[in-house]
């Protein structure tokens, strides 16, 4: 699949692509799963809240105590939507290498394209790992590898791409190229 001409035009003048990807969905909303059961404790607990405040003889201004309980539904059901949401942005989501620079490219609709460039001081040799349903993830910032117990961040590599080989190679090529230019 092409790049969009957005992305297209946020490349360099002679920058050529080397290699292109995009996340599959269900990988980012997998990391937000466990926000789903933040969302079920909040959501119980504003609404037993507003239950008991309800039944209980309130006078004057303390009647507004049982609405008090909504925030806490309303922050429970944000929780839900949380996944959605990195599914959304997994499909606005390209990995691109190119001859001279790997980032990750970010589609606003009516905004410019959200660039997240690795620079050479951040980024440490990639780190393939083989999912287990055949995807790939290569971590690329040294401060996530140094952190293997951590989940690492989405900003920190390539996660839930099906060519995770081809990826490394034009990482390696494009790291490698970079380093010879800036020697000479």
């Amino acid at each position: 699949m092409p790049l969009p001409p957005a992305i297209t035009a946020a490349l360099a003048p002679g920058e050529k692509v080397v290699w292109e990807g995009r996340p599959v969905p269900y990988v980012f909303m997998l990391r937000g799963m466990t926000a789903m059961f933040y969302g079920v404790v909040w959501s119980i607990l504003g609404a037993f809240w507003y239950r008991a405040a309800i039944i209980a003889f309130w006078e004057g201004w303390w009647r507004v105590i049982p609405s008090l309980s909504l925030p806490f539904m309303f922050c429970g059901f944000s929780f839900f939507l949380y996944p959605i949401n990195l599914g959304a942005r997994a499909r606005h989501t390209w990995y691109v290498v190119t001859d001279q620079r790997i980032f990750i490219a970010r589609l606003h609709h009516k905004k410019p394209v959200e660039l997240r460039v690795f620079t050479r001081a951040e980024m440490a040799p990639p780190q393939l790992i083989k999912r287990f349903d055949g995807l790939y993830e290569i971590v690329l910032t040294r401060r996530a590898q140094d952190k293997p117990y951590l989940i690492p961040r989405l900003e920190s590599g390539f996660f839930g791409i099906a060519d995770g080989e081809a990826a490394e190679a034009a990482i390696l090529a494009t790291k490698e190229h970079r380093d010879h230019k800036e020697k000479a």
